[in-house]
């Protein structure tokens, strides 16, 4: 039924009767379930390595990136406010 409703969730009778099936639903269930397993326990295992990357992506971002990110914003804000004064202007 999941053709005509565009329930994802809903059982998938149209296979047929007789034929034992996993709908695609609870295929992708099982699959996100065990990649999720596997990440949990990688992430367990490996807590120091994983936590100092994160730390040295985080120095390299404020130290590299955050600069480029205010500029940018900064840009963006200077042209729409001339934006804003050009339309007022008009009318």
């Amino acid at each position: 039924m999941m053709r005509r409703s565009g329930n994802i969730f809903e059982t998938e009778h149209y296979r047929g009767t007789g034929i034992r099936t996993i709908s695609g639903a609870s295929a992708v269930a099982v699959a996100l379930t065990a990649v999720s397993v596997l990440a949990t326990v990688y992430i367990i295992a490996n807590f120091r390595e994983i936590t100092a990357r994160i730390a040295i992506w985080t120095a390299n971002f404020l130290s590299n990136g955050f600069p480029i990110l205010a500029i940018v914003a900064v840009v963006i804000f200077f042209v729409m406010r001339l934006k804003w004064k050009m339309r007022r202007r008009y009318w």
